[in-house]
């Protein structure tokens, strides 16, 4: 699959040098070189590059679990950030998860990441939940977002949405 001047295609081994770089510049606690090579061996796993050229400028990792497709990690390189890479990842993303037939796109991001959750926002993907200290590096919250392909799931989320809201008002009132 191709993007804006990039092409998509699946990582290998010679491609973690690549990934770590961009992964120590992206994370404030980066996975370790080894759990990317541990993706490249799992069935359900998929680790992709974004490549201009020769030149490694993104990567996806996401899993394919039943009938869902759960995205893991999300990454451009510093250079190549508002190139549209992002985008083009996360339009790769979604495509697969349909050729697949997949009825729910999953992820968690950091509370406080909002040009990801911009990005996830502007490919439908709506906020289901928060984990409440879920990254162990400072306690910041994730925030759980799902992209509903099914008729049956967006009837679902939107009704589970409505409820959440209608607990935080609850609670906000006190």
């Amino acid at each position: 699959m191709t993007g804006p001047g990039v092409e998509i295609a699946p990582a290998t081994a010679a491609d973690l040098d690549a990934i770590d770089e961009i992964s120590r510049h992206s994370f404030r606690t980066p996975w370790p070189r080894q759990t990317f090579a541990d993706e490249l061996t799992r069935d359900h796993a998929r680790l992709e590059l974004a490549r201009r050229g020769r030149d490694v400028v993104g990567y996806v990792n996401y899993w394919l679990v039943s009938d869902e497709v759960h995205l893991l990690a999300i990454a451009t390189h510093p250079d190549a950030r508002g190139g549209g890479v992002g985008a083009a990842l996360m339009a790769h993303l979604v495509a697969v998860a349909r050729e697949r037939a997949a009825r729910l796109v999953t992820l968690e991001v950091r509370a406080g990441n909002q040009p990801a959750r911009r990005l996830y926002a502007r490919f439908g993907f709506a906020m289901m939940a928060t984990r409440r200290a879920y990254y162990g590096d400072d306690g910041e919250d994730a925030v759980v977002m799902t992209l509903a392909l099914d008729a049956g799931v967006r009837d679902a989320d939107t009704a589970a949405v409505a409820a959440a809201d209608a607990a935080d008002a609850a609670d906000a009132r006190g």
